[in-house]
Order: structure tokens, then C-alpha cells, then sequence
């Protein structure tokens, strides 16, 4: 077991989960046996989606209110104006309209679909949820509905139900790469990381220059412990977004558990030329710079972690590594001080401490320290042995585990 680094957390980011969304589809021409009941009202609405096709949306909308004001009983001029209220980000007034379309004709899947987007964008996942599974149970095979369904579904927790979703727009329609993503995350997020690389590789064949889907390849492959995919993962993210701080801030983590120590240090500079306020980016590029043996920029780095956020116990206990190898022994006890002040329940904070201070001569103080170490983490016991300086005090009963 290494003290280098020992307690850092899962240093690889996911952004938070944004499921792609199919927006409402392009509106359809009315049919000729709807021409039949008004001929002025259809040539109104006719006009509205011939205006709405060429974006003049508020023209196109007037034009549909004209259809109204001679039909209103039109279902689909309601669904056209609540469909182009609902793109525009007027939701609430795009929920009236669908739903007075639906009060007329309730059979409509486009009107449920696009009212199923509106409570989406309004977090009303639980009413999308109810919208979207009537879309489909009127048109089975509108992979657009299941896919936002899988997403509405997945903003309430029920990870099972949104999987199946998923794969029934992709039974629909197998290219809709926007469903391969969304399930590749949902995956993920059910610990099914094979499964999730296999998704988002697909979503890839298809669309092979979308940022989002690379990122989260490079995170499930990171995650499933392979490093070096990932990395490459993050470089085609990288190419797609050479300015994301984020994207070098994964390639560089990639980079440093793949054992690329220079790599991760270029990832990690890069990363900061795009945003230098991130503590965690600091205290990486310190870990790869220890690795490398330079030390003194590690400290600097973990010094500027510690500015960014002096709560920060992985950097106090970084910090105190690096010191405690260039055998400033009081530093390295000051910055594991800290750490255990931070975070008095990791093991290895107290472990480290306990190392510096029998260092030092404490040895009760050590003890102390090492008895707390073992408490926390029993397995510690099996490791003294292999420190030197606690060869004197093995022999204390408080460093048996019970």
C-alpha cells in the first residue's frame, strides 16, 4: 500500500447527466380528407406551416389563429401553435394550446410527443412521463417518443424503466444516436460500464464529432479501469473542445493512472490556461509533478490547490507526502495535522501523521495516531512492518486489531 496520494477521491468528473432531447419533429402537411370540412380554415393553416418552415414563426402563428378563428374546433392548428410556443421557450402558453388540441382530438401522438417535451421543459417529468407513454401507445414505433420518455423517466430515478425506453426507440430506430447516448449513460449510472462503453461506441459510429459522447466514453472507461481508452477517449473530446478545462482536467487524470506522468502534466497545464480557479485541477498536476520527482512544483501546486480552498484535506495530506520525502519532517506534520483535522475518520491521514511524528521521536503521540489507523482500517496492521520507524513501537498492545 503507497502513502503517495493515499485517501484522494475519484478524481474523474461526469458532468452532470444532460440526456439528449429529440425536439418536436417537423410538421407534417394535412391531409386531404381534412380539406373537406374547411377549406378557408386549412388554407390558413397551410400558410402557417409554409411560414414556420421558412422560420417566421409569429407570422406563422398568426396564420393559424386566422385557421382558429374560422375552425375552432382545428385540433391540429392547436397542436401547430403549441408545438412553435414550446420551441420558443413559451411553455406555459405551448401546454394551453396542446392541450386544448388534445381536448378536441386525443388520438394525436404528435400532440402528446410535444406535450411530453413541454412538461420536460418544465420539469414536469412525472405529466411528460404520462404524455410521452400516450404518444407511444398511439404510434408504437415513434423512437422519438421512447427516447424522451427514457429521459423523463431517468430525471425521476427509474434508471430500469428508462433503459427499456431506450431500447425501444432504438428497436424503432437503430440509428438515433441520441438514444445510444442517453442509454450508454443510464448504464453507467446502473454500474453496467461494459454495457455503457458498448452504447456509446455505437452512438459514436453513427455521429462521430459530438463532444458529449466522447467525454462520457472517456468516463466510463475510466471508471471501468481502463485508463489508457480513456485517455484516448478524452484526446478525440480534447480535439472536438481544445478549450474545455474540463475535458484536459479527465485527460490528464486518464493520463496519470495510465502512468503518463508528462502527458497528465501538459493536460493539466492545459486545463489551467482555461480556467486556473480549480483546486483539484492544482492539486493533480502536483501528483503527476511528484511522480516525475519534482517536487519542488509540487508543492507549489499543492500550495495553490490549498489557496483556492484551504478545506481541502487531499492537498494538506499531498502536500505533506512531498515534504515528508524531502524530509522537511515539521512541514510534513503540519500539512498531515491538517488533514486529520479535515478528516478524522481516513485512516491513512493518521497513518502518515503517525510515520512523520515517529519520525520525530514522539512516539506516544505516533501511537496514538497508528491506533486510530488501525481502528479505521484493521488491514493497516498488516503493513507496520514495513515502515522503519515504527519498528520500536510494534510491540505496544494498542497496535494489535481486535
Amino acid at each position: 500500500m503507497s502513502r503517495r496520494h493515499a485517501g484522494e477521491p475519484t478524481r474523474i468528473r461526469r458532468r452532470p447527466a444532460r440526456p439528449l432531447k429529440i425536439a418536436s419533429r417537423p410538421l407534417l402537411a394535412v391531409a386531404g380528407d381534412d380539406r373537406e370540412a374547411a377549406t378557408d380554415a386549412l388554407l390558413f393553416l397551410e400558410e402557417g406551416h409554409s411560414l414556420y418552415a421558412r422560420g417566421n414563426t409569429e407570422e406563422a402563428i398568426a396564420s393559424w389563429e386566422r385557421a382558429l378563428e374560422v375552425d375552432p374546433g382545428l385540433a391540429e392548428a392547436w397542436n401547430r401553435i403549441g408545438k412553435a410556443r414550446e420551441a420558443d421557450g413559451h411553455h406555459h402558453d405551448a401546454a394551453h394550446s396542446l392541450e386544448r388540441s388534445l381536448s378536441i382530438a386525443d388520438e394525436q401522438h404528435e400532440a402528446w410527443f410535444n406535450l411530453g417535451n413541454v412538461e420536460d421543459a418544465r420539469g414536469n417529468y412525472r405529466a411528460a412521463v404520462a404524455a410521452y407513454r400516450r404518444a407511444v401507445e398511439i404510434r408504437p414505433e415513434m423512437g422519438e417518443a421512447w427516447n424522451n420518455l427514457g429521459n423523463a423517466l431517468a430525471r425521476i430515478g427509474r434508471l430500469d424503466e428508462a433503459v427499456r425506453a431506450y431500447l425501444r426507440a432504438l428497436e424503432a430506430r437503430p440509428e438515433l444516436y441520441e438514444s445510444w447516448f442517453n442509454l450508454g449513460n443510464t448504464w453507467a449510472d446502473l454500474g453496467e460500464l461494459d454495457r455503457a462503453v458498448e452504447a456509446h461506441r455505437r452512438a459514436i459510429e453513427i455521429r462521430p464529432n459530438v463532444l458529449e459522447v466522447w467525454y462520457n466514453l472517456g468516463f466510463a472507461l475510466s471508471t471501468r479501469g481502463d485508463p489508457e481508452a480513456a485517455a484516448d477517449a478524452y484526446r478525440r473530446a480534447s480535439a472536438l473542445a481544445p478549450d474545455d478545462y474540463e475535458v484536459g482536467y479527465n485527460l490528464g487524470n486518464a493520463c496519470l493512472d495510465a502512468g503518463w506522468y508528462d502527458e497528465a502534466v501538459v493536460a493539466y497545464r492545459h486545463s489551467l490556461e482555461g480556467f486556473r480557479e480549480d483546486h483539484e485541477v492544482w492539486n493533480n498536476l502536483g501528483n503527476a509533478l511528484a511522480q516525475l520527482n519534482r517536487r519542488p512544483e509540487a508543492v507549489v501546486c499543492y500550495k495553490q490547490a490549498l489557496q483556492l480552498n484551504p478545506s481541502y484535506d487531499v492537498s494538506w495530506n499531498n502536500l505533506g507526502n512531498v515534504l515528508d520525502e524531502r524530509g522537511d519532517l515539521g512541514a510534513a506534520a503540519r500539512a498531515y495535522e491538517r488533514a486529520v483535522i479535515l478528516a478524522p475518520t481516513v485512516a491513512t491521514y493518521h497513518l502518515n501523521r503517525a510515520s512523520v511524528l515517529a519520525k520525530q521521536g514522539h512516539d506516544e503521540t505516533a501511537i496514538e495516531h497508528l491506533a486510530i489507523a488501525i481502528d479505521r482500517s484493521p488491514e493497516i496492521a498488516r503493513l507496520l512492518p514495513s515502515f522503519p520507524e515504527f519498528t520500536a513501537l510494534l510491540t505496544d498492545p494498542r497496535l494489535t486489531p481486535d
